[in-house]
């Protein structure tokens, strides 16, 4: 590790390919990687106080006969996170990776080419960018890719939210990676001319204290949005860099968190090699946030808005929207529609669906299995979704909808509802 810094998931670190999962080891062998591990640990290891109660439970982890080299691994695994409580700690028995490490290593690169290219083909973590209704810009990325590789899918990402009035960053599935990535993300939101320190820091790098800060970019291709409100998405599962991120965003109050609290992995790690065939993934320091110099290593990020993970996406929506509609802005207004029926849990009926099937002056409603479908023409063709009672969005379009008219209790007609609020009738002709 240089400057990088890395912080991820220990559960994602490396998996053994099943070539090499028969392998064994006898007692003097698993002795052997335990005493390179050790030494691994005094090399690097953010806590050396730890390392005599590491010992003594990797001590307990050996067998009196012969063992296979990857429950080993992760047994020696379990035992690190059993005795220092560090969620990052991983082992890997995988020769190939070891290898590889080394080559890179002998090259200056700071990963491997097969992790580049796992990381290219899963397109640098970045899963969706879209724009959602009522201006809003929405981003999910599930994993922190090193800028150096990344950046201009980063930068695309970005700049697909400028002209958005609210932004909405997804990292409830993200389980961390390198912290650069933060800094190049959270640079766009900062204001233009304004230097916005965001960590301080310091690691291991062989047996040496290394310290540094980590302040925003002075500058980012594209437009920086220090103006517009951001909300960052939180799960359980969020970990690591991508607390980081929540945390620092929060902390600088220029976020608000919204959903569940975070896995609780603060500390940034480095993945060296035990021997030519075990890999160890280590925590190799701290971080301190700017504002008191605290961090959440085994409590988490706690959200401003605390929802089940699987709501957080809605409520943020809500929660961007709500001010602007009570300030008059008819598109929040229209678009929180369809959002506050999402989260008052009421359906519509399939009995309410079996009404409105029939014809209306040259038009018809058909029912589908998953709703009713709009046809005109006969070939014209767009499903529609229910947003509240006798209201439908329309597939493909959010300019109008559909609202079924109703005179004691039976559908009497259909009419078209625009985002001015006008409006045409079809009257019902069966």
């Amino acid at each position: 590790m240089s400057s990088r810094v890395s912080l991820l998931l220990s559960a994602i670190f490396a998996v053994a390919p099943a070539s090499v999962f028969a392998q064994t080891l006898d007692l003097p062998a698993q002795r052997e990687v335990v005493s390179h591990l050790e030494e691994a640990l005094k090399q690097n290891y953010v806590f050396p106080d730890r390392i005599p109660a590491i010992s003594a439970e990797l001590g307990r982890r050996l067998g009196s006969g012969p063992v296979e080299s990857a429950p080993f691994a992760a047994s020696l695994a379990q035992g690190l996170v059993k005795a220092s409580n560090d969620l990052h700690f991983a082992v890997a028995f995988d020769p190939d990776a070891v290898a590889a490490q080394q080559r890179a290593k002998a090259n200056g690169e700071e990963t491997t080419e097969e992790q580049r290219d796992s990381e290219r083909a899963a397109n640098f973590g970045y899963r969706d960018a879209r724009r959602l209704d009522g201006g809003l810009a929405y981003i999910r990325f599930d994993f922190f890719a090193d800028p150096q590789y990344a950046q201009e899918t980063a930068v695309g990402a970005m700049r697909f939210t400028e002209g958005a009035k609210g932004i909405i960053i997804d990292l409830r599935y993200n389980n961390g990676g390198v912290l650069e990535m933060a800094q190049l993300l959270m640079s766009y939101l900062c204001a233009a001319g304004k230097e916005q320190k965001f960590f301080d820091y310091f690691y291991n790098k062989d047996g040496v204290r290394v310290e540094r800060s980590q302040w925003s970019l002075a500058a980012v291709p594209g437009q920086r949005l220090g103006d517009v409100p951001v909300v960052v998405l939180t799960g359980s599962t969020s970990f690591s860099a991508a607390e980081w991120m929540a945390f620092s965003l929060q902390k600088l109050g220029r976020a608000t968190v919204i959903g569940e609290r975070t896995a609780g992995g603060a500390h940034p790690v480095n993945s060296v090699p035990i021997d030519d065939r075990f890999m160890l993934q280590v925590p190799i320091g701290q971080i301190r946030d700017p504002v008191d110099g605290k961090d959440f290593e085994g409590v988490g990020v706690a959200p401003d808005i605390a929802v089940p993970a699987s709501d957080a996406l809605l409520t943020a929506q809500k929660f961007l929207l709500q001010s602007r509609a009570e300030a008059g802005d008819a598109d929040a207004k229209w678009a929180l529609v369809p959002i506050a029926f999402a989260l008052s849990g009421e359906t519509t009926t399939p009995a309410d669906l079996d009404e409105a099937v029939g014809a209306y002056e040259g038009r018809t409603l058909v029912r589908t299995p998953t709703g009713l479908s709009y046809r005109w023409r006969g070939h014209f063709v767009l499903e529609l979704d229910p947003i509240g009672e006798d209201w439908f969005a329309v597939e493909g379009t959010d300019d109008y909808r559909f609202r079924l008219v109703r005179e004691n209790g039976r559908v009497s007609g259909l009419e078209r509802v625009f985002k001015s609020g006008e409006a045409i009738a079809y009257r019902r002709l069966d």
